[in-house]
């Protein structure tokens, strides 16, 4: 039988064990003979202690065996054994399966004082144990967090081998699970089951290895292994967590703000003083900015915030095309400094067209006649006056329109639809909005004005198939002043809903400070949503049939579009064939609107409907999982009075709905008089964000970038962070059904990876090329960062 004991594991078993005799000599000493006087009147205490010596006896045998059990256990405990009732016979001298597992994490680049790291440790440690393997052993060597140039779990069989592929083995920006070293070593026991296996997991131990265990049971799945602890005895890490843009987007006119988070961790027993750091903001190869702050001993987090105004870019955003620019913090190195860099690809926009419609048109409104529409005030958030000289640099375009306006031509370039106050909408115009949604359009509906409930839930609803993320109830909630009179009862936002979301936080604003913020606007009115359990299960029942049948109508056009169009080809189409195909080709048009014109730049259909299983019940679980996920969700609720919601989102497609249930301007409430407003700043600026292309990533083996249909011979390279030298070639294909792309592969370093596009071949790949072939057609930056708890080394 084999236990899962570290090698250290003896040593504390062994001082149990000593530890434990003390019991036993304290029994013994307490048994020492004593002088015999005969007293008369003894013999009667001597008759009753002959009655009960057997029962003190026992008392004190088992007082002796507990004592010297919870010792031995204590020092067994602090060996920290692990058991399997599975055997495995094995012979020193007969030759064996190694299989070694090492954890190559980001945490195992941790180093201390002269001591090497401790991925240089677990080497160390795995080259001992080949030595000492019997000859004619195979020898298996597995990255249990992958490698960039790949490896495969086949056997070496010579030791030479196996220490070249040890050699090779580095660290990435990873995390390792005990789960996937067990996955790992069942792949490779597999390539030689004729020899008996020897399973070791070289690792840190961190906690975050165990994370993914669920539970007792799933250890008893674990094939038997022992694990190798090279974790140090004291930690003392400061990593950067997080980098982001406060407003998720900038644009060359105001100043963004950047938010960097710090955290320190030290374990007890390592230094325990401040520790004053550095922090570093770098714009390309360039520092625009530093700060110093300083972190306590224990566990500690700092944000930092700085402004940057992007207005002296080598490339300026166009009017509707994002410009992403790789930004880079770092702090000083300590002992692991894998982690005092991060990096972020942030958006730089410039008049992205956003759409506003409520009950005036830009012609109607009139605010000399008070003549102002629900959306007036988010108009002015997003595009202030300040900055409305110059159309073509401001953040958005703002299209202001009545309902009659809206249409296909003014959605298409739209990255998002703003709907306030409107009484009523018709079927046309749901059915156009939601094809816009399904392709990755972002829609805000907010009451207020001359909205009214029912009309909506008539045309917008449609048992979930509108464009609604809930029905709403007949009744609203409250009376604006002008309805109430002196029977005015306002409510509230509850602060507890609103700490959920990002969009409700602020850098650096301590909690007390936020309450305040969003305490000081009243409501009076509000529309009211069902979200019963009763109506979220027909919804979840009704969008399951939806989805199956949609997904079995594109899988069955699809084959028969394939098989005329290549009857079309041979010209052996009937005029009845010809009619079916258009009719198909119209279907595909109604279950995939592709109208959206930027949606098509670097966006791939839902993954999620592509790659959905065979096996029936095992799609239809899929399937139900898939809805419940997008089920609508609260963002945001009033005041537990009414425990009603304030904010509620879902997403329909690639895109997403966000309901406002009470006014934007209107007496409604008193928001955009109050701070909190700026909420709204938030909200919008996100889900314009959530409509660019993404570009930060987290490590991974594999990532598919899409590319414009219309982009043909190209040559596209790709250059990764910290390699000198020329650029890798990337072979373009298709990566959807129709859409053609390149794959990278081997994301497993921080940094930015830049991708290439040159019409041709570039000068680096052919020396003889025309000099318009030096200059790119564009450039992509992708940032890649690992998970910010792999750096913390606690075990």
């Amino acid at each position: 039988m084999f236990s899962l004991f570290t090698f250290t594991a003896w040593q504390f078993a062994l001082a149990g064990a000593v530890c434990a005799a003390g019991p036993i000599i304290i029994h013994l000493l307490n048994r020492r003979r004593f002088k015999v006087i005969e007293w008369a009147a003894m013999d009667f205490l001597r008759e009753a202690m002959q009655r009960n010596r057997r029962i003190m006896q026992i008392r004190d045998i088992l007082l002796l065996l507990l004592r010297t059990a919870a010792v031995l256990l204590f020092g067994l405990a602090l060996a920290r054994p692990f058991y399997t009732t599975k055997q495995e016979s094995l012979d020193e001298h007969q030759p064996v399966h190694a299989i070694l597992v090492l954890d190559n994490s980001l945490s195992m680049g941790y180093t201390d004082s002269l001591n090497p790291s401790l991925l240089e440790r677990a080497k160390e440690r795995a080259k001992g144990f080949i030595d000492k393997l019997p000859a004619g052993s195979k020898i298996s060597i597995i990255p249990v967090c992958g490698a960039r140039e790949g490896y495969s779990p086949d056997p070496h069989d010579t030791k030479a081998n196996a220490l070249e592929a040890l050699a090779r083995i580095e660290t990435v920006d990873r995390s390792a699970s005990i789960l996937q070293a067990a996955n790992e070593a069942r792949k490779a026991s597999e390539a030689a089951p004729q020899l008996a296996k020897r399973i070791v997991f070289f690792s840190d131990q961190q906690a975050l290895n165990w994370r993914d265990l669920q539970g007792a049971e799933q250890l008893k799945t674990l094939p038997v292994m022992q694990a190798v602890d090279v974790s140090p005895t004291q930690t003392d890490n400061t990593w950067i967590a997080d980098i982001r843009l406060q407003d998720g987007l900038a644009d060359v006119e105001t100043p963004a703000t950047i938010v960097v988070r710090l955290e320190r961790q030290s374990s007890k027993g390592s230094d325990t003083s401040r520790r004053d750091v550095t922090v570093k903001l770098w714009l390309g190869e360039a520092e625009i900015a530093s700060k110093l702050v300083t972190l306590e001993a224990g566990s500690s987090t700092r944000e930092v915030d700085f402004e940057h105004t992007f207005n002296s870019l080598s490339t300026l955003p166009e009017p509707g095309k994002p410009v992403f620019v790789a930004l880079k913090a770092t702090i000083d190195h300590d002992n692991l400094p894998a982690d005092d860099e991060r990096f972020l690809a942030a958006p730089v926009v410039a008049a992205l067209p956003v759409v506003f419609i409520d009950q005036f048109s830009e012609e109607e409104e009139n605010p000399a006649r008070n003549r102002l529409g629900e959306t007036r005030h988010l108009r002015q958030l997003l595009a202030p006056k300040a900055v409305r000289g110059d159309a073509r640099r401001q953040l958005v375009k703002i299209k202001h329109l009545k309902m009659e306006g809206l249409n296909q031509d003014v959605l298409a370039d739209a990255r998002l639809v703003v709907i306030a106050g409107v009484a009523s909408i018709d079927d046309l115009k749901v059915q156009e909005l939601r094809e816009y949604v399904k392709q990755g359009g972002q829609l805000v509906i907010a009451a207020g004005a001359d909205f009214n409930p029912e009309s909506w839930n008539a045309t917008a609803w449609k048992e979930g198939l509108g464009i609604l993320p809930a029905p709403f109830l007949r009744d609203t909630l409250g009376e604006t002043p002008e309805a109430a009179g002196n029977n005015l009862k306002p409510f509230f936002l509850a602060f507890d809903s609103l700490a959920g979301h990002d969009y409700f936080q602020l850098a650096n604003v301590p909690e007390n400070d936020l309450r305040d913020l969003y305490s000081e606007p009243f409501f009076f009115k509000a529309a009211q949503v069902d979200l019963s359990e009763e109506s979220l299960a027909l919804w979840r029942g009704a969008e399951v049939k939806r989805l199956a049948e949609e997904i079995s109508l594109l899988a069955t056009v699809d084959k028969r579009q394939q098989d005329l169009t290549a009857k079309e080809a041979k010209k052996e189409l009937t005029d009845a064939e010809r009619k079916e195909l258009r009719q198909d080709e119209a279907r595909l048009r109604e279950l995939r609107p592709q109208w959206l014109t930027w949606a098509a730049q670097g966006r791939l259909g839902d993954p999620a409907l592509e790659e959905l299983p065979a096996d029936p019940a095992e799609r239809q679980s899929r399937l139900e999982a898939l809805v419940k996920q997008r089920q609508p969700r609260v963002l945001a609720r009033f005041d537990e009075k009414t425990g009603a919601p304030f904010l509620l989102e879902q997403r329909i497609g690639q895109g997403s709905v966000i309901t406002v249930t009470t006014g934007l301007l209107s007496s409604w409430n008193t928001l955009p008089q109050s701070n909190a407003w700026l909420i709204f700043d938030r909200i919008l600026r996100g889900m314009i964000q959530d409509t660019l292309p993404p570009r930060n990533f987290p490590a991974q083996e594999k990532l598919v970038l899409p590319l414009l249909a219309d982009e043909h011979d190209l040559s596209v390279t790709l250059a990764r962070p910290g390699r000198d030298g020329a650029d890798e070639p990337l072979d373009i294909g298709y990566v959807g059904r129709d859409q053609r792309g390149v794959t990278v592969t081997g994301m497993f370093q921080r940094g930015e990876y830049r991708v290439t596009a040159y019409r041709g071949l570039p000068v680096s790949v052919d020396a003889g090329a025309a000099e318009t072939a030096t200059k790119p057609v564009w450039e992509i930056p992708l940032v890649v960062n690992g998970d910010p708890e792999e750096s913390q080394l606690d075990s």
